[in-house]
């Protein structure tokens, strides 16, 4: 399993944590974005990939290198869908595992969020910050991932 981030809009606090899982089960990831991010640490398992700026080059990346096993993490609904459709496994940062049982709903909640913004109407959609509760529910979602996938420190 590769670990791919959208790391454009990826929260430092979850890039941390995703640190930590690579290192602790030895698993490589791949952040794609179009400037550097900067790690906390740094490893042979980790990469960096910059992309010259153009839209969805980061998503057409990552689709066209990931392989079903791997591990998404992306906050962009659409872009999850590409990924479900390619039986990639694709996580949000909050902890929502895309899946196709709930992908269409989430593109749907989605399309509606957007109608309501244009019309002037305030659905408290825009993302908060990543507190510790954020942290816990994609750290739980992660493992739950590793899991259902059978990775352990001992596998």
């Amino acid at each position: 399993m590769t670990i791919w981030v959208d790391a454009d809009s990826c929260p430092a606090g979850a890039r941390t944590i995703i640190l930590n899982a690579s290192q602790r089960l030895s698993l490589p990831v791949k952040f794609v974005a179009n400037r550097n991010i900067p790690f906390d640490f740094e490893s042979e398992l980790f990469e960096m990939i910059v992309l010259p700026v153009s839209e969805n080059a980061a998503d057409n990346y990552i689709v066209e290198h990931s392989v079903t096993g791997d591990l998404v993490v992306t906050r962009d609904i659409p872009f999850a869908e590409r990924l479900v459709q390619k039986n990639v496994c694709a996580l949000s940062d909050r902890g929502i595992i895309f899946t196709r049982d709930n992908i269409r709903d989430l593109l749907a909640e989605r399309e509606l969020s957007l109608q309501m913004h244009s019309l002037g109407v305030a659905t408290g959609g825009k993302i908060g910050g990543f507190g510790n509760k954020e942290k816990h529910a994609f750290a739980a979602a992660l493992d739950k991932v590793f899991y259902s996938y059978k990775i352990s420190p001992t596998t």
